[in-house]
């Protein structure tokens, strides 16, 4: 190919041909090596400018959350829990419901849905409900679908309800697993042993005055009952150990529910804050008598640089203005600062304080209150710290007219990284190190699925669609479709692959 030919096919090099001479070997090779750095440069910048932003610190609350960048196209175990919990029962007649995980156990209880389907089934299930002598719980551990046993609570509590709806918790630190259930004239609370499911104790409270788990903390659960006319409620602090015993049993102020802590509760009484101790009952001066109080998940303490311990975060209004605190177990304030909020939120980088008519967001640093952003959203937003998430992200959902938005803002600035349109009744559900997980309703199903996003840039990565409901066992993705079989969800794609 002559010159000018090449001058017609590459433009760009036109004038370069008509100046080319042999270049000396030491130019040469400098000239070569000057290529390559320019070339790595390029490539290092080109790096850098896409690089995915994806966290690695420790997951949020300590959960360890299942990566699936693609749709789950296989299965890592199969349980038959209709087989296992209820095997004389029709097979679309039973719902199943599931403890939080902990130390990668959950336990499942069933209950029967009278209202299924069509004419031939509801009768089906009317029938069983009313013959069923049974009523299981299970213990199945969560990365393999292991199912260590199975109590029939129908052996120590004779006329429990199959209709009820079973309130499962466990709680590996008192080694027990703990179930609350219906009978036909009493709620009942029982303690099942974590290594075998014998019963180790329940106790039996009225059904017209059910006590009512409102909160739990490790071993520690808040109850509450009311029922009997001007008498308010009343609420009890139990320890999973010991549940015909309750710790404290009191009222509080009017309008005020009791804080669970990992070691108390912070009870309202008198427009004065106690502190009640966990271990003895007792009730203690608090100092602070907080407003609006948000306390930091089990799993993701916080400490100041000098290693004091920070129990809660409070707002205390007054009629001009408020403060918000940390608080340390007295009740002492770690630090403070003046504040407009009256609402706030622990994310894994911030104490977010609502502002401005619930507007807008102002980051303050945990460790010492100190300002580390703030950002007007333009309209009522929630918060969403998400289990599992591994970057410093604030979450926001903001309600718009035109709809709810999801904001993914920088914990650094609080610059938003991505905004992604959600349904109203989505939730965010888990975070692994590279997805964002939402359970999603959009009305087709009775049952509720699961969406992936890219922790990136918010895309859309994929999303379920199947009978039955999706579901966390912890970190893991679990299935159970209408036949009451459960399959652990998981991605066969190459380790690594980031999209």
């Amino acid at each position: 190919m002559s010159h000018p030919e090449r001058a017609r096919d590459h433009p760009g090099e036109a004038r370069v041909v008509g100046r080319w001479h042999r270049a000396s070997p030491g130019r040469r090779v400098a000239a070569v090596l000057g290529a390559l750095v320019a070339a790595s440069t390029l490539v290092a910048a080109g790096a850098v400018s896409v690089a995915p932003h994806y966290g690695d610190g420790r997951p949020w609350t300590g959960l360890a959350v299942d990566d699936l960048r693609r749709s789950p196209d296989a299965t890592g175990w199969t349980l038959d829990l209709a087989a296992t919990l209820a095997p004389d029962a029709p097979r679309r007649c039973l719902n199943f419901w599931t403890s939080p995980a902990v130390d990668g156990l959950v336990a499942v209880g069933t209950s029967v849905d009278l209202d299924f389907g069509d004419a031939l089934g509801a009768p089906a299930c009317r029938s069983y409900a009313s013959e069923a002598s049974t009523s299981l719980v299970g213990l199945v551990e969560t990365a393999t679908g292991t199912v260590r046993w199975v109590h029939d609570l129908a052996r120590d509590v004779p006329d429990t309800d199959a209709l009820s709806i079973p309130a499962t918790q466990v709680v590996p630190s008192a080694g027990r697993v703990l179930v609350q259930t219906q009978t036909t004239g009493a709620t009942v609370l029982a303690a099942l042993d974590l290594r075998d499911g014998s019963l180790v104790e329940s106790t039996r409270g009225r059904r017209d005055l059910p006590s009512v788990s409102v909160d739990s903390r490790g071993p520690l659960q808040l109850r509450t009952f009311s029922g009997i006319a001007g008498s308010g409620d009343r609420y009890q602090l139990v320890e999973a150990s010991r549940l015909a015993d309750p710790v404290w049993e009191g009222g509080v102020d009017s309008g005020s529910s009791p804080a669970l802590l990992n070691d108390g509760a912070l009870v309202s009484r008198g427009g004065e804050t106690v502190f009640v101790d966990a271990a003895t009952g007792r009730e203690r001066p608090f100092a602070a008598s907080p407003d609006e109080i948000a306390v930091p998940p089990v799993g993701s303490p916080v400490t100041t640089g000098d290693g004091r311990r920070i129990v809660a975060f409070g707002i205390e209004r007054t009629r001009a203005n408020g403060t918000v605190e940390a608080l340390d177990e007295d009740g002492e304030a770690v630090w403070s600062r003046p504040t407009s909020g009256r609402r706030l939120a622990v994310t894994p980088s911030c104490v977010v304080v609502v502002t401005d008519g619930d507007t807008a967001a102002e980051c303050l640093d945990p460790r010492d209150g100190s300002v580390r952003w703030r950002t007007d959203l333009g309209a009522p937003f929630a918060v969403e710290a998400v289990p599992g998430q591994r970057a410093t992200d604030v979450f926001v959902v903001v309600q718009r007219s035109g709809g709810s938005r999801l904001l993914a803002l920088d914990g650094a600035d609080g610059h938003t990284r991505f905004s992604s349109s959600v349904g109203l009744l989505d939730d965010l559900a888990a975070a692994g190190r590279s997805v964002l997980y939402l359970q999603t309703e959009d009305g087709r199903s009775s049952g509720r699925e699961v969406a992936a996003l890219d922790l990136d840039d918010g895309r859309p990565l994929w999303a379920t669609s199947s009978s039955g409901t999706v579901v966390f066992w912890g970190g893991h993705l679990v299935r159970i479709d209408d036949q009451g079989v459960a399959r652990r969800l998981v991605d066969t794609a190459r380790v690594g692959a980031t999209s």
